[in-house]
């Protein structure tokens, strides 16, 4: 009886744990999208999950690209329109990358450097 007491104990922790989203891993990075800026609250993180909050406050629909060494597309969120807020989470590691708002959804961007170390994230601060 004991036993089968402490799988049921066991069993809730274990389904509790899956069911539940967990706000200390990673960090929310709010980051505003203009017609002509790119602007992020930070641009010093720390490595691990990062969750960037895309607030449009142009005119036009946008998009965020996340680019790693080369150009590599490691993210992105499209047809954020004006004044709408949109998640783009990725898992970044130490380096450097850039982030790239594309008002009217054409180009290259407008891009801004962010660097990543390999100190946690913040212990889930939301910036």
């Amino acid at each position: 009886m004991k036993r089968l007491a402490c799988m049921f104990v066991v069993s809730v922790a274990v389904i509790g744990t899956a069911c539940s989203k967990s706000t200390s891993s990673g960090i929310t990075v709010p980051v505003k999208a203009s017609d002509d800026a790119c602007t992020p609250a930070t641009t010093q993180l720390g490595s691990g999950k990062t969750t960037f909050k895309v607030t449009n406050i142009g005119s036009k629909v946008t998009e965020l690209y996340v680019y790693g060494r080369g150009d590599k597309v490691l993210g992105e969120v499209e047809n954020i329109g004006a004044q709408t807020t949109r998640p783009l989470s990725v898992d970044l590691k130490a380096g450097a990358y850039e982030l790239a708002c594309k008002p009217g959804q054409t180009g290259s961007g407008i891009r801004t450097k962010i660097t990543v170390s390999d100190a946690p994230p913040g212990g889930g601060a939301k910036y």
